[in-house]
């Protein structure tokens, strides 16, 4: 035990030797956390549109006030002509178009349940999904202000009343921030920790120091936990600094346990570290040891459902998301910061997450033990 510790001694006082590396560790993550917290979003904003009028009545001049009084739309302009509506979407000066016919309002006063025409330009296809949703959102509050105010001045029998009652469980304000840091703080645990691990070892075998490390009386094993014990604790640190900023910034909170959530972290932080391991084996220089690293975060960011919803994706990668840990330990995190679920309801994304963890370790270790030999 005493040497683990006096390796871990060591392993500290080399990362505070340098400005650089308390820089990496600390710095970088948190300024990447504020400029991704603020830039990756799912939000639609000022989404150009053009409102074709053709009735020019009251109701369809509230529809369009509905619409400008909102920050998911800018009004470009008014326009009833079709060519120049069809030339205004061609040249990308409108993405949506709400067309309003004639008789609009007359037609809804007597109940002929008139139509309202919207029409999106689909080359983006997420933006313009996004941007309908809050076309139709807007006229469906719309709708049913309307329908409250003509059946509170009209006889109850000629009006259809229809209540839409819409209720959040979670997320209430639909911030987008509260689903994509948890994101974040996933994978900058997954790229410092990883990367760390796999050049602090390749670091040793490149300058020539563990070969000198292993002719000394220290064991295989222990020689190795005094590696990663130190940027196991600086995870942590890193952990609690990044959600503490997080909190004053974006406003967030955890609905559930901070310590489950640690615990949990303890768990996937074996498999980032078990492929750190793994990678220092397979390269010899600190800038093969990064690349490698890189390339199999890419594909841990990339199919753990950070940027896609893995409900999006083909059925072939929806199968191969089961072999990414980090699949598990996001959706772990969000439950917790946004439902404040317990074990009992994380155990589906717990359990393979710990066997993963576990293999990962173990396979890095035996290999790390098997070059040493």
């Amino acid at each position: 035990m005493r040497q683990i510790i006096f390796i871990v001694q060591k392993e500290f006082r080399q990362i505070f030797r340098t400005r650089e590396m308390i820089g990496i560790i600390f710095g970088m993550p948190l300024i990447q956390m504020i400029i991704l917290g603020f830039t990756i979003t799912n939000e639609v904003k000022n989404v150009p549109l053009l409102i074709a009028d053709n009735d020019n009545s009251q109701i369809s001049r509230e529809i369009t006030q509905s619409f400008a009084n909102t920050d998911r739309f800018i009004i470009v302009g008014y326009e009833t002509d079709p060519v120049k509506i069809e030339n205004a979407v061609q040249e990308w000066r409108a993405q949506i178009v709400l067309l309003i016919p004639r008789h609009f309002a007359a037609d809804l006063k007597t109940n002929r349940v008139p139509e309202l025409q919207i029409i999106i330009d689909g080359l983006d296809g997420n933006s313009a999904g996004i941007a309908l949703s809050y076309a139709q959102g807007i006229l469906t509050q719309y709708a049913g202000n309307l329908t409250i105010h003509m059946h509170q001045n009209q006889n109850a029998a000629q009006v259809h009343l229809l209540e839409n009652e819409e209720r959040m469980w979670y997320n209430l304000n639909l911030d987008n921030a509260q689903y994509m840091i948890p994101g974040l703080v996933v994978a900058l645990l997954t790229i410092i920790s990883m990367m760390l691990s796999a050049i602090s070892l390749v670091k040793e075998k490149e300058i020539g120091t563990l070969e000198q490390l292993m002719v000394t009386p220290i064991k295989k094993h222990q020689l190795l936990f005094g590696k990663i014990i130190p940027f196991l604790i600086l995870t942590y640190i890193e952990l609690l600094v990044v959600i503490t900023v997080a909190t004053f910034i974006f406003d967030i909170y955890i609905q559930g346990s901070f310590a489950l959530l640690a615990a949990l972290a303890f768990v996937f932080l074996f498999t980032t570290l078990g492929f750190g391991i793994f990678v220092s084996t397979l390269t010899h220089t600190q800038q093969e040891a990064m690349f490698m690293s890189w390339f199999f975060m890419v594909f841990m960011l990339l199919m753990s459902g950070f940027f896609i919803p893995i409900e999006n994706m083909p059925d072939v990668l929806q199968k191969l998301t089961y072999l990414n840990p980090m699949r598990y330990f996001l959706a772990i995190t969000r439950d917790i910061f946004l439902k404040g679920s317990t074990l009992s309801y994380l155990l589906v994304d717990a359990v393979p997450l710990a066997i993963y963890g576990l293999i990962i370790f173990l396979l890095g270790v035996l290999n790390f033990n098997k070059r040493l030999a």
